[in-house]
């Protein structure tokens, strides 16, 4: 709950002001609070779909790691038992 409220704290109570703010500036019918909240919306739809990518990437690149770390585990099982076994 405590990362919402700080988000709404920060950036969009901040930003629900602003825009409240500019649009009564415009005196134009709200060109530039329509202008802004398209390019804000664009942004926000480009940094999700990369932030999106990252962390599928990421999360592939876990499971290469993880397999990795698995068959290093299994190898030095199979040693430490050939080695015993020596004994």
């Amino acid at each position: 709950m405590s990362p919402s409220l700080i988000f709404y704290i920060i950036f969009a109570v901040p930003y629900i002001i602003f825009m409240y703010w500019l649009v009564k500036q415009d005196k134009r019918k709200y060109a530039w609070g329509l202008a802004i909240i398209t390019i804000v919306a664009i942004l926000a739809i480009y940094v999700s779909q990369k932030a999106s990518k990252v962390a599928m990437d990421n999360y592939q690149q876990h499971q290469i790691d993880s397999r990795e770390i698995e068959r290093e585990e299994r190898l030095q099982k199979q040693q430490d038992s050939i080695n015993h076994a020596q004994q």
